[in-house]
């Protein structure tokens, strides 16, 4: 291939990767990453690249070039480095060079951004189109991942008699969320009416008697993610998943002062560094207070 890194070389680091189960858009990405560095380093060095001459400062002289020069995102230099890193970890284990040129090499720094959550107001947006336009089932299938910050995944599981419901409290118990973790999640008020509204309707009963059913039988996850795409886009809002609303509910008992250890266990999070992006501003938290400024 160009600049000589060996399309034997390519081929054997891309059949080593599929043995060890990496994606298509995973072994894409190491290819391209790949032959990135190779023109560069032909371009920088005046010599076509071959993986035993390639030194620790080259990765360095790499890595400023990619962040400095053409001024990409830290992902994405990451990405290459991580691509290089694979590349070269394979070459040393296979007997290709004598040292991986790629160790101690650091990636990018960079501070992390916050997750999307939505505030208050385009909530009450969301909420309003699918009372407008939604069926029972979807009013409480927003409502549920509004109210109590479920993954979508453990929404789609619930059955019948994962719902408890009574006159002044109710709890859905997850049986087996991420890391097969069970836990129980408490329903406000909003939650039990919307969910008691939906089952009292004539739900569909289902052989597994999963609570959220479709036309064909129990929703899948994807089905979720088109039902709330269709009432966001009613409310004018962009690139809503059901993570989003899952983050919106951290972000909103973070901000009602509630302790992060109780909305770790609400969310499931078994590290509370995990809940702690929930106490980071988000883009509205610093335009709002930019904004204080004004009447300054």
């Amino acid at each position: 291939m160009t600049q000589d890194l060996l399309a034997s070389d390519m081929d054997a680091f891309l059949d080593a990767a599929v043995r060890e189960g990496k994606s298509p858009h995973t072994l894409a990405a190491y290819r391209a990453d790949l032959r990135v560095f190779a023109e560069w380093f032909a371009l920088t060095n005046g010599e076509p690249m071959r993986a035993p001459s390639v030194t620790p400062t080259d990765i360095r002289t790499f890595r400023a070039y990619q962040q400095v020069n053409r001024r990409l995102k830290p992902a994405t230099v990451n990405r290459r480095l991580t691509s290089l890193h694979r590349f070269f970890h394979w070459a040393e284990a296979t007997g290709r060079v004598a040292r991986d040129p790629t160790d101690d090499i650091d990636g990018v720094a960079a501070a992390p951004s916050p997750p999307r959550w939505l505030d208050r107001q385009d909530l009450g947006r969301l909420t309003r189109m699918v009372e407008r336009h939604g069926s029972p089932r979807d009013v409480a299938i927003i409502q549920l991942l509004r109210q109590t910050g479920i993954r979508v995944g453990e929404l789609v599981a619930l059955t019948t008699d994962d719902v408890q419901i009574g006159e002044r409290s109710g709890k859905l118990v997850v049986r087996a969320g991420k890391g097969n973790k069970y836990r129980e999640v408490p329903l406000n008020l909003h939650a039990r009416k919307a969910l008691r509204l939906y089952l009292d309707a004539g739900r569909p009963v289902t052989k597994h008697e999963q609570v959220f059913i479709g036309q064909r039988g129990p929703l899948a996850e994807r089905a979720v993610q088109i039902i709330l795409r269709k009432y966001a886009g009613l409310a004018g809002l962009e690139g809503v998943t059901p993570h989003t609303l899952r983050h919106s509910f951290g972000k909103m008992l973070v901000d009602e002062g509630e302790q992060i250890t109780v909305v770790a266990a609400l969310l499931g999070h078994e590290n509370l560094k995990t809940t702690m992006i929930y106490t980071r501003p988000g883009r509205e938290d610093l335009e709002a207070a930019v904004g204080k400024l004004e009447s300054l």
